[in-house]
C-alpha cells in the first residue's frame, strides 16, 4: 500500500479530450476476437474499434476511443463545463444523459487528430493503439510487453488495484492483483505543481512520472531497496545510456542518477541488471519487491522511457 497521507493525494486534472463522441456507448457486434461494448475488460488478443468503449462494472466510468483517434476515460457522473463564450446546449451530448452534458475527461492518451484503426490488447502483455494505416506504426503503448496473459480493466473498486487506484482506474495487469500499468487514478501531490517530477514511493516500491500540468504520464512498479534512499527532495544529476556495478558484476542501462553517495555509489533508475553472460538477476514479475541493495531497478522499457522523458535536473522526490 501507498504509504503516505491522504493529506498529499490528489486527482489529476482532467485531462483535454474534446470533442465527446456519443457513439462509444453504442454496442458493436463483436468480430472474430473483438469484444461487444461496453464490457469492462479487454483480454489478450481483443481489442476495440473506433467508436468502442469499455465501462466499469459500476457502468460510472468509460474508456472510449473515440472517432477522433483519442483514447479517453471518462466519469459519467461527472461533467464539464462549456467553453466560455459556448451555449450549454450546443455542446455535444450523449443522449443517455440528456443534452449539454459533458463528462469529465480523467485522463487521455493525447492522440486526437490521428487515424486510429484500433486499440488492441496484446498477447504479450503490451496495449497498443495502432493507426489505421499499418505503415503509420503505433499511436500509443503502456510500454508493458513481455509480460504475456496481462489484460485491460476499467475497475470501480480501488481495493482491487493493491492499493493504487481509486474508482475509476484503468488497469493493465492480472486478475491476482498484479499491476503493469494504471491511468485515471489517484497521483501523489508533493508541492510540485508546474514542474515536471518523478516520485518514488520506498514503502510501495512504485514510481510516478508526472507531467508539469499535473498530469500523469506513467506509473509502475519497481525493485528498490526497502530502507534507503532516505525520504526527502532530490533530482536528475547525471545520466548514462550503459554502467556497470562497482561491487558485482552486472551491467544496466539506461541509467538516471539522482543521489549523489558518499563514497561514490550514488543511486538511479535503471534496467534489470543483468551478469556479463547477459541473464538478468530478477525477472520483471518480481518488480515491486524490494530486491535492489540500493538502486531502482525497472523493466527494460520503462528505464528506457525513463531515462528519454526525464532530463538533467527533474525533480524526484523520495517517499517513505
Amino acid at each position: 500500500m501507498v504509504a503516505f497521507v491522504a493529506a498529499v493525494i490528489a486527482v489529476a486534472p482532467a485531462a483535454t479530450a474534446t470533442p465527446w463522441d456519443p457513439e462509444p456507448l453504442a454496442p458493436q457486434s463483436p468480430v472474430g476476437n473483438e469484444r461487444a461494448a461496453p464490457a469492462s475488460a479487454l483480454l489478450p488478443g481483443e481489442r476495440l474499434r473506433p467508436g468502442n468503449s469499455l465501462r466499469s462494472p459500476n457502468g460510472r466510468y468509460l474508456l472510449a476511443l473515440q472517432r477522433n483517434g483519442n483514447l479517453v476515460l471518462y466519469d459519467m457522473a461527472r461533467f464539464a463545463e462549456p467553453p466560455p463564450g459556448a451555449a450549454h446546449s450546443s455542446w455535444p451530448a450523449d443522449a443517455a444523459l440528456g443534452v449539454g452534458n459533458v463528462p469529465v475527461a480523467l485522463w487521455d492518451a493525447r492522440t486526437a487528430g490521428t487515424t486510429a484503426g484500433a486499440l488492441v490488447m496484446s498477447p504479450d502483455g503490451d496495449l497498443v493503439l495502432h493507426a489505421a494505416d499499418a505503415a503509420g506504426g503505433p499511436l500509443w503503448s503502456s510500454r508493458t510487453a513481455d509480460r504475456p496473459g496481462a489484460f485491460l480493466s476499467v475497475r470501480d473498486d480501488g481495493a482491487v488495484v493493491v492499493g493504487y487506484g481509486d474508482d475509476g482506474a484503468v488497469v493493465v495487469g492480472y486478475g491476482d492483483g498484479r499491476v503493469l500499468w494504471t491511468a485515471g487514478t489517484s497521483i501523489p501531490d508533493v508541492g510540485l505543481a508546474g514542474t515536471k517530477h518523478v516520485v518514488y514511493d520506498r514503502a510501495g516500491q512504485r514510481v510516478w512520472l508526472i507531467e508539469a500540468d499535473g498530469s500523469l504520464f506513467d506509473t509502475y512498479p519497481v525493485s528498490g531497496r526497502a530502507t534507503s534512499p532516505s525520504p526527502g527532495a532530490y533530482s536528475v544529476f547525471s545520466k548514462s545510456q550503459y554502467s556497470s556495478s562497482p561491487r558485482t558484476p552486472v551491467t544496466m542501462r539506461h541509467m538516471v542518477r539522482f543521489v549523489e553517495g558518499i563514497t561514490g555509489l550514488d543511486i538511479g533508475f535503471h534496467s534489470i541488471p543483468r551478469t556479463y553472460g547477459g541473464i538478468p538477476i530478477q525477472t520483471v514479475d518480481e518488480l515491486g519487491q524490494p530486491r535492489s541493495a540500493g538502486c531502482v531497478r525497472q523493466h527494460d522499457a520503462k528505464a528506457s522511457q525513463l531515462y528519454d522523458w526525464a532530463p538533467i535536473g527533474t525533480p524526484v522526490i523520495v517517499l517513505a
